[in-house]
């Protein structure tokens, strides 16, 4: 039976915005570093380890909001390297940007984290996707806190990075955002 246009669920998706991102085993994107060969490379493609005892991992993506996850998370990275290497002097400015950057990180982890949330619960033919205590287990955390949690996101509670993450997307309007 075919389905009118005024049938349709307002805010699903027919299409996608842009082609998917290539598979690791279809198209492997190991990082070339000059002059060395890798010594190893995992079977996805994508993580390689050189002879200097750096690993490398490479990371596709579409648009700058991807590429700045990548950016904040690179820069989580450098931090994390540089306090397990034992730096104990580090300078304001590399203190400051760390810090910023990783306050960005996981205000974009949150409303990348709360937007699944909400997907997870919208219903699908047979019901919602997810159940409640199966996204307790997955976020680590009782179902009531997680029900609870999405009730103040479906109102309105969302995180402020959610407009950063739905931005021209037909999801943006789904729910008030604050």
């Amino acid at each position: 039976m075919a389905t009118s246009q005024s049938d349709r669920d307002p805010f699903e998706v027919s299409t996608r915005q842009r082609p998917p991102l290539p598979l690791p085993e279809d198209e492997p994107m190991t990082a070339h570093r000059p002059g060395m060969e890798p010594i190893e490379r995992l079977s996805d493609g994508r993580v390689a380890y050189w002879p200097d005892g750096i690993g490398t991992y490479t990371i596709a993506f579409w648009g700058d909001k991807q590429q700045q996850l990548a950016d904040d998370t690179d820069t989580a990275i450098q931090a994390m390297d540089e306090i397990q290497a034992g730096e104990q002097h580090l300078s304001e400015d590399f203190l400051y940007s760390k810090l910023r950057s990783i306050r960005r990180l996981k205000q974009r982890l949150t409303a990348i984290e709360e937007e699944l949330l909400l997907i997870a619960r919208e219903p699908n033919m047979f019901g919602a996707v997810v159940s409640w205590r199966d996204l307790g287990e997955g976020l680590d955390q009782h179902h009531t806190t997680v029900k609870e949690r999405h009730d103040r996101i479906t109102r309105g509670g969302t995180h402020s990075f959610r407009r950063w993450l739905t931005e021209n997307t037909p999801r943006a309007d789904r729910y008030p955002t604050s």
